[in-house]
């Protein structure tokens, strides 16, 4: 399992008159399972999991770790903003949480709560909170779309930094380079040129570099370093790590889409095509 380290703490949640930092973690389209998403190795540090969703039926997942005694929280969130706070309780994302001893609720959207988010200068509207103690073991949450929405769920309430796992790629150890491609002689960089050849990189190349040390993405079937990109992210590392080694064209899109200066500022980390 490769280790993410959610670095930054970006959201400010002030709803209930205590501020919760929450981490951001991106749910790639890939995570249609709690299994292939992505686990919160301790589900009472703060995390805001980001979903997007383009039709009915998509699922998305990830799972969250909890002792015997933890507090487990949970609450589910949109921008107040269209067309996200113009969509019926109806049409947004059914939430369904299963834990250890037979555990499992669905979430019940019954507010509108508004709140401002300082940092990013937003304002949210809280559709539903959860609150219980938790049992020891794993706690898997899956998203199920019922239409094009996107929704943010906080998760835990302790602001510190927080670790997240991913799927099962192999970890690349902290002294290691990036794996070049079998065209190019010289150790990739964020200012890499492309590789000479056309066939360009390959997914498994991408896989392998999925750690802070050696970040690369794809994004609209383009190789890009981001491992400069981590710490100066203005949305926090957190934002960055959680997608590297995948291929993030949703997750860039979701965020950025028709902004000029991150697709520019993306563009300066290219490292050449995607191989078909």
């Amino acid at each position: 399992m490769r280790k993410l380290l959610a670095a930054a703490l970006v959201f400010v949640f002030l709803g209930t008159g205590v501020s919760h930092a929450h981490q951001p973690v991106i749910l790639l389209d890939s995570d249609t399972s709690a299994e292939k998403g992505p686990l919160l190795v301790d589900g009472t540090v703060s995390f805001a999991i980001r979903a997007s969703f383009t039709k009915a039926g998509q699922k998305k997942a990830f799972r969250a770790q909890l002792k015997e005694g933890d507090a487990l929280n949970f609450q589910f969130l949109i921008m107040d903003k269209k067309p996200e706070n113009a969509l019926k309780m109806t049409q947004l994302p059914n939430l369904v949480v299963t834990g250890p001893g037979g555990f499992k609720t669905t979430m019940k959207l019954n507010e509108r709560t508004k709140f401002f988010e300082s940092y990013t200068q937003t304002t949210y509207l809280y559709l539903g909170r959860y609150s219980s103690v938790a049992k020891s073991g794993v706690y898997s949450f899956l998203l199920t779309s019922r239409g094009k929405a996107a929704i943010t769920l906080g998760v835990g309430n302790k602001e510190i930094p927080g670790e997240v796992t991913r799927g099962a790629a192999p970890m690349v150890s902290a002294s290691a380079a990036p794996v070049a491609p079998a065209t190019a002689s010289a150790k990739p960089s964020a200012s890499a040129s492309a590789p000479a050849t056309t066939a360009g990189y390959t997914m498994a190349q991408v896989k392998v570099n999925d750690n802070i040390k050696t970040c690369w993405a794809v994004v609209d079937d383009y190789v890009y370093d981001l491992t400069k990109w981590i710490n100066s992210h203005p949305g926090g590392a957190g934002a960055i790590v959680s997608l590297c080694g995948t291929d993030a064209t949703s997750a860039f899109k979701t965020q950025h889409q028709n902004q000029a200066k991150p697709a520019v500022r993306l563009d300066s980390y290219k490292l050449g095509p995607l191989q078909k």
